[in-house]
């Protein structure tokens, strides 16, 4: 049964989970990743668990494979805005923080989150490419991203918000155009 969603609820378990990744970043599994890898994983494991939180009604103790599928091939592709190498970091980053739970007595089924994680490994990173599954807001970021313009500059991203407004309604004119035109 999934619980009603609360604010609280999520920090209290993005405080835990934060917890457990600052153990996780000194055990033996963390030492395996790429430093790619490690340099992503945190961010890769606390997006994880707050989608699977806030999207799925998950929290780690209810972390199963469906939820896990679900919120690595859609959910994230669609909501986060990062570079591939966070994308390409998903399966192996948290294969090895499930193994690290499992050992520690705090995730009951890693071994079946770990072979679906890995199985799901390269259409994760596809999915995440692919524009037509990002959001609304994705969609923005990657365009002003992919103009040059530095998203962190906020009188460059008033800027582009304006030209990608007029770009977006011109499209619309267009297409609306062209259907008056068909029928």
């Amino acid at each position: 049964m999934v619980e009603e969603y609360s604010d609280e609820k999520l920090e209290e378990i993005l405080d835990g989970v934060y917890e457990w990744g600052v153990e996780f970043s000194r055990s033996k599994y963390f030492e395996e990743l790429t430093e790619e890898q490690k340099q992503e994983s945190e961010f890769v494991v606390m997006s994880f668990t707050e989608y699977m939180y806030s999207y799925h009604g998950l929290s780690p103790e209810e972390w199963d494979e469906d939820g896990l599928k679900e919120c690595c091939l859609y959910t994230l592709p669609r909501k986060v805005t990062a570079d591939e190498s966070y994308f390409e970091s998903i399966a192996p980053v948290l294969s090895v923080f499930f193994a690290f739970l499992s050992e520690k007595n705090l995730l009951k089924n890693a071994s079946k989150l770990i072979r679906k994680v890995k199985k799901i490994d390269r259409q994760i990173v596809r999915n995440a490419r692919d524009p037509r599954n990002w959001g609304i807001a994705k969609s923005f970021l990657m365009a002003a991203k992919d103009a040059g313009v530095d998203v962190t500059n906020e009188k460059e991203m008033q800027k582009f918000m304006a030209f990608y407004n007029k770009q977006q309604l011109a499209k619309l004119e267009r297409d609306k155009s062209k259907t008056s035109k068909t029928n």
